[in-house]
Parts: C-alpha cells; structure tokens; sequence
C-alpha cells in the first residue's frame, strides 16, 4: 500500500512539476496549524497554589510541570529551596513579608550571583547589577524581604533560569504604600543537578 501511494506521488510529481512547492507549502502549513503553540513563559498560579507555605506540594509541582514541556528537572529540590526563604523551619507557615539574611543561605547560593539594586536620581530609576562571585565578596550584611505568596514565576530555558516573584502586597506584615508595591525576583540556576539561588532583585519602592 506504502508503494502504491509512492508511485503515486512521484507520477504526480513527473506529470505535473510546477504543483509540487505547492503542495509541499500547504502541507507545510498545515503542519505548522498543528503543531502545539509553545507555553507562555510565565506561569501565574491559582490562588490555591500562590501561597507555597500552605499550598499543597505535589500539586505545586504538577502545575509546574505541566506547564513546561519537557518538565523541568529536580523541581521538587527547587520548591523546597523556595519554602525555606519564604517560611519557618517547618515549612508549613507563610511568615508574611520579612527580612532574610542571604548569608544564611550560603549553601544554598550559586556563583556569580547578581545582585540588582535600584536607586532613584534626578526623578529617573537607574538598575544596578552587582556581581559575587565567591562567598568572600558578600557584604557581612546583605539581606531581601520576601513573603510567602508568588506572584509569578518565569523560566528561560536557553539560560536554564527559573525566576520567582514575591510580592509585599496582600502578605501579613505588608504595610504602607511602598509595600503595597514592594516585590523581589530570586532567581535560580542549578548546579551538579540541584537548583541553587543565582540572583536577587530586590525592589521595595517602586513606582506604582
């Protein structure tokens, strides 16, 4: 049957050339009307799944994986890394919008990690990236206020970087019009097959 339905084209072909590129851009086009649009890069969680102290674990990560194809690698590793900057020891309790010191997650840090800080002048924003690129180039004190809700999280896959956004906004301990805007990004790398943080930005006063 295969080489009846050869012959067939090929006929087609020898007796009538100038229809083949035509035939070959419509069943390109039509591949291309069947071919599965590419996911949205940013993944914006139910209200259920935002708040990934009390959210439910494994369904966090389903809803991660099924929006990225192929799955992304070690993200039961990644959300626990994320639950330990945004709860207490136990992981099961959003602390609201508080301060953590990075140099308590040295283990957990991927160099060069970029810091990005944000400063005004002259009624204009300027962003700055600062880059550690050992534990030694830290500040003693150097530390980002996150909260227990994700606003989004976004994946760039030619870099392999997951980012998260935690808002101040609707978190306890979240005040005043500046926090009402507030946010921080960390980003992630992974390094020997565990996601490591790479980069913060924090950003408490932004312009609404």
């Amino acid at each position: 049957m295969k080489a009846r339905v050869r012959g067939v084209i090929a006929l087609a072909a020898f007796a009538v050339p100038v229809m083949l590129p035509a035939a070959l851009g419509g069943s390109a086009l039509a591949s291309a009307r069947t071919a599965p649009a590419p996911s949205p890069q940013a993944l914006y969680l139910p209200a259920d799944l935002a708040n990934v102290c009390e959210a439910d674990t494994q369904s966090l990560q389903q809803a991660i994986a099924r929006h990225w194809r192929p799955a992304l690698s070690s993200i039961d590793q990644w959300t626990q890394l994320v639950r330990s900057f945004s709860c207490d020891l136990s992981g099961s309790r959003d602390l609201g919008w508080h301060r953590v010191p990075l140099r308590a997650y040295e283990s957990a840090i991927r160099y060069p990690l970029q810091w990005v800080s944000w400063e005004e002048r002259n009624g204009r924003s300027r962003r700055t990236v600062r880059t550690y690129y050992s534990a030694a180039q830290l500040p003693q004190k150097i530390d980002f206020w996150v909260g227990g809700r994700i606003d989004e999280i976004r994946y760039d896959r030619r870099a392999q970087r997951i980012d998260a956004r935690f808002p101040a906004a609707g978190t306890r301990g979240a005040s005043g019009v500046a926090a009402q805007c507030a946010y921080t990004t960390l980003q992630f790398r992974q390094q020997n097959g565990l996601w490591l943080l790479s980069g913060v930005e924090p950003n408490n006063a932004p312009r609404c």
